[in-house]
This record gives C-alpha cells, structure tokens and sequence, in this order.
C-alpha cells in the first residue's frame, strides 16, 4: 500500500481540507482521542498572521490549531498541527468511512457485552439489544438500546460505553425518554427506565429535578470491573471533599474585584475600541470581547494580555501591538448584522455568545418585567464532574431570580442542559450564597424557586424540546421564549409559553 504523500504547502492543505469537508460530517480525532463527531458548519480553516489555523467548536467549547503539513486520502485527513503557542505538537485526524464503521461494530459489541452484564448481575431478561442509528426517532447509535423484563414489568433500557464522550453519556436520560415513546408506539405499555452509564454524577442530579410517571432506575457501569452498581438519584451539594475545595476556590466575579494592575491592562485593549470591547471577569482572567467573540484575555496573576480567537492566543508585547489592533477592527467589521461575508469564522463562531451580549445590554428585549440592573453572564457554579457557567442570571423587580439558557440551533438536550444550571442556581438561592457573594446588591430576592427561559429563535427549537421539558417538575417553572431568526440586528419575542 502506498503511503499518503505529506503536503507542506499551506494553500494545497486548505484545498485539501475544503474538498474533505465537503463529505459532510465527520469524527475528529486529537493523538487518537476522539474529541468530537462534527458538522461542516462548526469548522473553519482560515490563513490567520500568515498562518493556517484549523478552528472547530460546538456547544460551550471551541478548538484551534496550527496546521504544520497534512496527510490525505479519500475517507481520512491527518494534520501535523502545533498548539499551546507552538510549545507542543499534535497528530488531527478527521475521518469518516472506516473510522466511522469501527465504532459502529464498537457499539454493537458494547451492547450485547452490557446485555450479558446485565442479566448476569440483575436477574432479569434482555430481551433485545440495538446499536444501529434511528435518525427518525432520534436515536442515536452512541446509546444502546435495550428491552429488559423484570417479574413481569417491561423496562426500556439505556446504556453508553466508557469510552464515549461525555454529552453523550450526559445525553442517555434524554435519549432513553425517546426509547420509551418508541416502544410504545411500536407495542404498547412501557413500565420503566434503567439507565446504564459510566459516569452517573449529572444524570443523578437531573433526575432530582424530573417528574416521570415511570419507573427510572439509573446504575454505573464499570466495563473493566464488569460490575453494575444501583446509584440513587442525589442532589450532592458539597458533600464530598472535592466538591467542598472547589467551593473554597470558587471566584464569583462582580465589579470592583479586579486588582488595579488588571485593571490597567484591561483598559489598555478596550481603549483600542471602547465602543465594541465587553470585558468580563471569569475567575483567574478577564475576557474581551467582541459581540461575545472574545479577542483576548488579561491574565489577573501572570499580569499580562494574551490576544487571538479560540486556543491559539499570543502573548501581548511591543512587537506585535500592531497585530491585535489589526484583530480588533477584522473582528469588528466581520462580526456585525449586516456582514457580507457570513460563512467566515468570525462571524460565525460562537453565536450563543452574540446573543448573550445583545441580551446582557438589554434584556427587558426577553421580558419587560427584568430588572435591568441584575444581568449576569457566564456564572460560575461549583457542583457535579465539573465546573459549569450559565448563560445569563436575572431577576425580576419583584426579586424572582430568572436561569437563562441560550441556544441559537436544534439541540435535544437543551431542556435537561437548562435543568442543570437551574438546580445548582436554586441550591446556591435557597443558602443565600448570592447576597454573601455580593450579587443583586440592593434587591431583595423572595423566597421562590427561579424561572427558567429556554431561549431560541422560534424554528430552532428541536422538535424533542416539548416533550423532555413536560418531564421536568412543575416546581421549575419552565417557559419556552422563541426569538426572531435574524436576532443578531436586535431581538424580538414571537412566542412564551409554559413548557410544565
């Protein structure tokens, strides 16, 4: 077999990614870790300072790397790629075909070794074990699908392997509520739901937060151990050492927190534009940003500015002023309404961040009953596998407190995402951690559990969002806020309604 030839010309590798990109989708692979199955509309190659960077994202996170050389051939691309500014090296690896058919028979292999494992552990009957893709019912083939009798009751089963990424292990609640609906469309009566994951912390709180007619039984999987271990729904607080050391560390930003030699690097780059830079504090660095595409950071400890979109930031210095003011008026004229170009990376990267800012300047735009003082962005909250922001934290005149999430495409773990950030917000109300923390200064906040927006333009909403959300307890009052496709030239409300 003939090796792939390795092309070092800059031009001829973004031919060669634009040609593969056009396949469609494909699995993204870092040293032989699977990061991320994507999309063409979250990548980008773009020459950048001369320069060929590789910029991936989705949800909540974003990537980039410096491409170096590249490998091709028809269902494969390999990418000799530096990250961390050039102090290490890394092997990409965008496929489909192959990679894609040795996952699938790594699927279907896991669900019949789970099915073993369960009977042998539980004493009940598997009577099927399913891996194959169902895109009409939104069933994926990351989750196995199973159907389990136990003294005479049937339960929809769920379960996702190890070695899986994490949203999708996070995601077999939702994607175990769609097997239920399709059983019983298929033949009739659904007792209940076992669940079977490796990593059970998040499941295990949301489920403190639903109200289900069935049955739903959740238990962690150890595929080296080959054990299954029952885990009670929980809402675990800071009940372990770990969870109580990162409350200790915990930095919840607010305004006047900033030492003055941040500060003074921090209005060093707004007064390059201080019509369009937001800066916003997060922990052990303030970010700048541009209609919520941040440009660059101002280290608090290391007192210095970093500047660049998604990973590859270069420190600030004398020589290259120049380049980030070059930066700063490319991301203003790109990143606007009425841009002319709207496939490129700068207006496309990271909508949900557009929209936050838009709202976090007005968000009676949402709900005229907002109190327009109290909008925070990005709040930290210190509880579960890791530590997580929610999009935007209001509170009504009357001081209800209002959890905002913010999608700007279909998602079906929207309802359950929103859930998180709502129970760790109610945790932290019900102790009053957020008048001790400085928050809402000045307004009194009553004694209710908080609403919960989920926000989208009116056709964005993924068609399963209705039915999770009817799954949530109506203690969380949750509303479905649907916004104008073209919200980015000012947002306007086309629908509310109750979702629970």
């Amino acid at each position: 077999m003939t090796r792939p030839t390795v092309i070092f010309d800059f031009s001829q590798i973004k031919y060669e990614l634009e040609r593969f990109l056009l396949g469609g989708q494909f699995d993204l692979f870092e040293d032989d870790l699977l990061l991320a199955k994507l999309n063409v509309d979250n990548t980008s190659a773009d020459f950048s300072y001369g320069k060929l960077i590789l910029s991936c994202w989705g949800d909540g996170w974003s990537r980039s790397w410096r491409i170096i050389s590249c490998e091709s051939s028809p269902e494969r691309l390999t990418l000799e790629c530096a990250k961390q500014m050039g102090l290490k090296r890394c092997a990409l690896t965008l496929t489909r075909g192959a990679g894609v058919r040795q996952a699938q028979q790594a699927r279907k292999e896991f669900a019949h070794k789970l099915a073993a494992l369960i009977e042998a552990s539980l004493d009940v009957k598997v009577e099927q074990a399913i891996s194959a893709r169902n895109d009409r019912r939104h069933l994926s083939g990351v989750h196995s699908r199973l159907i389990i009798r136990d003294r005479g009751k049937r339960f929809a089963g769920i379960g996702v392997a190890e070695s899986e990424l994490q949203p999708d292990v996070d995601g077999a609640l939702a994607a175990g509520f769609s097997w239920i609906e399709e059983l019983r469309r298929r033949s009739g009566r659904v007792d209940g739901l076992m669940i079977f994951t490796p990593r059970c912390d998040t499941i295990a709180l949301r489920l403190m937060g639903l109200e289900a007619p069935e049955q739903i039984l959740l238990y962690r999987v150890d595929e080296a151990k080959a054990t299954i271990a029952s885990v009670s729904p929980f809402d675990q607080g800071d009940l372990n050492d770990r969870f109580r050391k990162a409350a200790r560390r915990a930095h919840w930003p607010r305004p006047g927190m900033l030492p003055p030699d941040a500060v003074m690097l921090v209005e060093s780059v707004r007064k390059l534009a201080p019509d369009h830079i937001e800066a916003h504090h997060r922990g052990a660095w303030v970010s700048l940003s541009i209609r919520g595409l941040e440009i660059a950071r101002v280290l608090i400890n290391r007192q210095r500015v970093e500047f660049g979109i998604g990973d590859l930031r270069i420190k600030l210095d004398h020589a290259n002023e120049s380049e980030l003011g070059k930066l700063i008026k490319e991301t203003i004229a790109r990143r606007r309404p009425e841009a002319e170009f709207r496939n490129e990376m700068t207006f496309r990267y990271q909508p949900e961040r557009w929209l936050e800012s838009i709202l976090s300047r007005d968000v009676a735009a949402i709900d005229a009953t907002l109190d327009p003082r109290f909008v925070y962005s990005q709040v930290p909250t210190y509880r579960g596998e890791q530590r997580t922001f929610i999009d935007l934290l209001a509170a009504t005149r009357e001081g209800r407190l209002v959890v905002m999430e913010l999608k700007v495409s279909e998602e079906t773990e929207f309802p359950f995402q929103a859930l998180d950030y709502w129970l760790r917000v109610e945790w932290h109300r019900a102790r009053g951690d957020f008048h001790r923390r400085g928050y809402f200064e000045g307004l009194g906040l009553i004694d209710a559990p908080p609403l919960l927006y989920l926000v989208a333009p009116l056709f964005r909403f993924h068609e399963t969002t209705k039915a999770l959300a009817s799954r949530i307890h109506p203690r969380v009052p949750v509303y479905r806020i649907g916004i104008n496709e073209d919200w980015r030239s000012g947002v306007k409300v086309l629908l509310r309604e109750r979702l629970n």
